[in-house]
């Protein structure tokens, strides 16, 4: 049996809100784990921030795939500040800055997760 063209447009949309949903979801668990390696660099634990990069890396080019610009943008910059702050457990305001945006990236977060 055929599906019409309509019939196609629909079930990849669906798709593509089924896969939003589990990539907000994921996202989610993935900014606790964001914050438990800013945990890490207020302890002096540099190893924070490699796991830092790796995840904002996932999630701004998952997050553009999707669709999700303003997500996949505020990870983006997340990765760009802990690639270029690699002393940020050692320095106060590196950390603070970094911080700040992985926070701006938790309203995100909840500003997609809250949209149609």
């Amino acid at each position: 049996m055929n599906q019409s063209t309509e019939e196609r447009v629909a079930a990849a949309r669906a798709r593509l809100a089924e896969l939003r949903e589990k990539f907000i979801d994921r996202t989610q668990g993935e900014l606790a784990a964001m914050r438990e390696s800013l945990a890490q660099l207020q302890a002096g634990q540099a190893a924070g921030l490699g796991e830092i990069v790796r995840l904002a890396h996932r999630m701004a080019g998952t997050g553009a795939t999707l669709g999700l610009d303003a997500l996949s943008d505020q990870a983006r910059c997340i990765e760009k500040l802990a690639e270029s702050s690699p002393s940020a457990a050692t320095d106060a305001g590196a950390l603070r800055t970094l911080t700040a945006a992985v926070e701006q990236l938790a309203a995100e977060l909840a500003r997609t997760r809250s949209s149609p």
